[in-house]
């Protein structure tokens, strides 16, 4: 975290006090569990966020976001949402939450720097928020937990900022780590913590990035979740009682009159989804790659076939893998943004599946990128000195 200390040092004269950094947070199945409050199986993501703070003596926060070299400030005093400070906001928001809750920091500089601030979406906008109220408590010794916190972003970015976002994400980049993958009980905020060390090394977890535009497939999807969370109010009339989660799929197809079609086949889904999260979990905790990639085939059919939020360049991609021998399944992954694919591959299935993808740069026009799935390491919150980072966790 070298890098940090020295862009902060370097933009603001000072040295910083206080570094967090965050890792990203992807959804491999359950992105939609929140409106059955079901199960979601995440993990870190390959980048990270760090967040720089050091105080300040006037009234003002000044800001700078080191990978786009972009410079913001607004008064302490003033956290009003402007749309034209653009990502300000995220911080304003966080200042206006605390504030609300009792809490007052004083002026301050910020640093933003990391990986994730070169991919935007919601993943990057709730790490921001996240490391910026971490930095800020930990700093003025507010004396709130982690947890506190992650509920103090979540209410930054959902209600401040009026985006969209879960707070199973928050919570999830609290404890994410490079050796497992987190298996969230939405309705209790509880998690399974699933090893994925030992894994069959024959086995490579692939993300392909389809490169098709970042917002192409959101506003489908932001659809899609206004469409789920009012199916379910009304299936939750039909069934005042119990765990929504384990309405059964038959007693959702007998509802005649009561919900329509289309309702239907997003509660499917959505339950279906939910369901497929856990056995995947399981199957992981068994180290059985080939049932876990059934698990993703059946994710991608349903994202396809009953969601229908998928796009021909993802349903292509997806295909080419899933025709291969050596592929066990492959689905589109929530990643904060549209078009990331998890394909579950061989080592010896890999050169010719990326013969396969240059055929979709001449039929589609975007020439695709992909890596092996290497999570990055866990939440650090600590201070600097001379480079060398002091771990306050």
């Amino acid at each position: 975290m070298k890098k940090i200390e020295e862009q902060h040092r370097l933009e603001f004269e000072d040295k910083a006090r206080i570094v967090v950094k965050v890792p990203g947070v992807y959804t491999f199945v359950g992105d939609f569990a929140d409106y059955c409050k079901g199960f979601t199986l995440c993990g870190a993501a390959p980048m990270a966020l760090e967040v720089a703070l050091s105080p300040r003596e006037d009234q003002s926060v000044r800001l700078f976001m080191a990978p786009q070299k972009d410079r913001k400030r607004f008064n302490i005093q003033n956290t009003k949402y402007k749309r034209e400070d653009r990502w300000a906001n995220y911080i304003k928001g966080v200042i206006s939450v605390l504030n609300g809750r009792g809490f007052f920091p004083e002026a301050f500089s910020l640093t933003l720097s990391g990986e994730l601030l070169r991919r935007e979406g919601t993943m990057t906008n709730s790490a921001i928020v996240l490391g910026v109220t971490l930095a800020l408590s930990q700093f003025f010794n507010f004396g709130l937990t982690e947890e506190e916190c992650a509920t103090i972003a979540y209410s930054a970015l959902s209600t401040f900022s009026a985006e969209e976002c879960r707070l199973i994400i928050f919570l999830a980049m609290l404890y994410v780590d490079s050796t497992s993958l987190l298996l969230f009980d939405v309705q209790y905020l509880k998690y399974e913590r699933i090893s994925i060390k030992d894994l069959d090394d024959e086995i490579v977890p692939m993300l392909v990035e389809s490169k098709i535009a970042p917002q192409a497939l959101q506003e489908e999807l932001s659809i899609r979740r206004e469409e789920s969370f009012e199916a379910f109010k009304v299936l939750r009339s039909i069934f005042p009682s119990g765990l929504i989660r384990d309405i059964g799929e038959q007693d959702v197809k007998e509802l005649v009159g009561q919900l329509t079609e289309e309702e239907k086949r997003i509660c499917l889904y959505v339950l279906g989804e939910s369901k497929l999260a856990r056995e995947g979990g399981r199957l992981l905790a068994q180290k059985d790659m080939v049932g876990y990639g059934k698990v993703l085939n059946k994710v991608q059919a349903g994202l396809r076939d009953l969601f229908e939020v998928t796009c021909p360049e993802i349903d292509w991609l997806t295909k080419r893998a899933t025709e291969l021998n050596g592929c066990l399944g492959a689905t589109m992954i929530s990643t904060g943004r549209s078009g990331t694919i998890l394909v579950l591959i061989s080592r010896e299935s890999i050169a010719l599946y990326i013969t396969r993808m240059e055929e979709y740069e001449h039929i589609f026009g975007f020439k695709p990128t992909w890596k092996s799935y290497s999570p990055v390491g866990k939440l650090k919150i600590g201070s600097l000195n001379n480079g060398n980072f002091s771990n306050k966790r």
